[in-house]
């Protein structure tokens, strides 16, 4: 609400017998204190941030971040509960799962009846494990001969290292990417059963000579982004050798991969959809309609109509172009230029296996691919960060939010059963929903908002396989961000992509219900047993 529309109110002129005239003011005056709530509780929480810095400053602690109680009133919906009971089931016992290792028996020492007779055994499992090592020692048979001088000497099988064996490296890497353990707990565990190991060690099983597992990363990822026509996309920051980078995913449901890179601009966006370091720039229309929607000057778009004669050229040879015809280019507009020379190329392209991409309404995943479906529960964390202070308010936002979660439900049946009809219909609630004014300033703005965002979160309309919202790429990067938290980042080049390549593997085994250590195991060993992912990925996608 803006201040002018409140100075201007003057008591005197109100007819106080005009229930409306008041509703009215109230209303303005309503919006008002919201507002100021609102700037007030920035500047609470402006004030704090610069108390903890002077803390931090001044070696001290900070305020403790303890996240306020949720309220349940406007999460996302939960699945309502049918007025049907559910049939008793009786429960499967547990123990019939349990492979047996060793079976003892156990005889009866007490003084029995003359009459007692055997009745056979009552079976007590007792699940137990033993950890202590097994170490091997090969002899290798040696032989040497006089006349040549030369020893001959046995080799070790196939697949043996001469220090540890395949066994230990595929838990190590099992430990420390799914168990999230850190080195140095690793080391205290190998050595507190025996094994004599260097934390230097380690770390080299896990970040060097790990092509085997990089090579089969890199097929996966090629074979996911063709087992469907949408991806989803989400990133977060990451610290590499001490300094910021942005982690991000690709992912759907049979494959997870994921990506380091020192930006989170287009460009990075589409060097990750098309698995390449060096992408092609061009400008054509879909590079002049992206740069006329972020208003570049008249001037420079007029200057850049000459290229739309030119061929895909690499990022050096199109920067030479750019410089040359506009040599007094500011650098923004030079990066702005290069998203849209490279958005361009991309929709050029005739072999991209996907169009839609499914992901939050972050600027980055703007005008790359032909569609981008927005996420449902994105959109609806926007309307729970509204805090009003008035019932008044707080009735409306529950209310409206009510009709927001029943609205996405309907979509969620839609997709298993799309009609035109039904089409149709949720086009128009769409529009008859969030054209609602309510009278409360905010959340009105918020609905607002999400109008402008209809085509995005409608795609579900004429693509209903496509999913609603992008869960599925947050709790991927979810491995990353809680390894992050336990290991604050990577400090070299092998670590960052051994985090990216095992990460990649591991969420991918889960999907396709595979042993994530069997899977290392069997690559470390050499047996290559079990097919590659991409191979499984094919077959199930299909």
């Amino acid at each position: 609400m803006q201040v002018e529309s409140v100075l201007n109110i003057n008591p005197d002129t109100i007819n106080c017998h005009d229930p409306n005239e008041v509703k009215k003011v109230l209303k303005v005056l309503f919006n008002f204190v919201e507002t100021l709530n609102k700037k007030n509780q920035e500047l609470k929480k402006e004030n704090q941030e610069l108390k903890d810095e002077v803390n931090r400053l001044k070696d001290e602690k900070g305020k403790p971040q303890i996240k306020p109680k949720t309220n349940n009133n406007i999460s996302a919906p939960k699945q309502k509960k049918t007025g049907k009971k559910k049939r008793g089931k009786k429960k499967r016992s547990k123990k019939n799962n349990i492979p047996i290792d060793n079976t003892e028996t156990v005889e009866y020492k007490g003084e029995l009846p003359v009459d007692a007779k055997f009745k056979g055994y009552r079976l007590v499992v007792v699940q137990n494990i033993i950890i202590k090592t097994n170490n091997i020692e090969y002899k290798l048979e040696r032989y040497y001969s006089a006349s040549e001088g030369k020893t001959y000497e046995a080799s070790l099988p196939d697949g043996i290292d001469p220090y540890f064996s395949a066994n230990i490296k595929s838990w190590i890497i099992k430990w420390y990417f799914d168990c999230r353990m850190s080195e140095a707990k690793i080391h205290q565990l190998l050595t507190d059963i025996g094994i004599q190991i260097s934390r230097g060690y380690i770390s080299n099983i896990l970040t060097k000579g790990n092509d085997v597992f990089h090579n089969e990363k890199n097929e996966l990822v090629l074979a996911g982004i063709n087992s469907s026509n949408y991806q989803h996309i989400d990133d977060t920051g990451a610290r590499v050798s001490g300094e910021n980078q942005y982690f991000s995913v690709l992912c759907n449901d049979f494959y997870t991969a994921f990506f380091t890179n020192p930006r989170k601009d287009r460009t990075t966006v589409i060097k990750i959809l098309q698995q390449t370091d060096e992408i092609p720039y061009l400008i054509n229309h879909h590079s002049l309609s992206f740069l006329e929607e972020k208003k570049l000057k008249s001037s420079i778009l007029e200057g850049l109509y000459p290229f739309l004669d030119f061929e895909a050229m690499n990022k050096e040879n199109f920067l030479k172009e750019i410089t040359r015809s506009f040599p007094e280019l500011r650098e923004r507009h030079i990066d702005r230029i290069l998203e849209a020379g490279a958005i361009g190329a991309y929709r050029e392209q005739k072999n991209n296996v996907f169009n839609i991409l499914v992901c939050d309404d972050a600027k980055q995943f703007f005008n790359i691919t032909k569609l981008r479906s927005l996420c449902w529960i994105h959109e609806g964390r926007h309307y729970k960060k509204l805090i009003p202070i008035f019932d008044y308010h707080k009735k409306i936002l529950e209310c409206f939010l009510k009709k927001f979660w029943i609205y996405y439900r309907k979509l969620i049946r839609y997709k298993k059963n799309p009609t035109k009809a039904l089409k149709k219909k949720l086009d128009a609630e769409f529009n008859k929903l969030f054209g609602t004014n309510t009278g409360y300033a905010e959340l009105d703005e918020r609905i607002r908002l999400t109008r402008n965002k209809k085509k995005h979160l409608l795609v579900v309309l004429d693509y209903p396989e496509v999913p609603l919202h992008n869960n599925i790429a947050e709790l991927a990067i979810r491995i990353y961000v809680i390894k992050r938290k336990i290991s604050f980042g990577t400090k070299s080049a092998d670590g960052t992509r051994s985090w990216e390549t095992f990460f990649s593997i591991l969420d991918t085994c889960r999907k396709l219900n595979i042993d994530f250590r069997e899977y290392v195991l069997d690559r470390i060993s050499g047996i290559f047993q079990m097919p590659s992912l991409a191979q499984i990925i094919e077959q199930v996608s299909t």
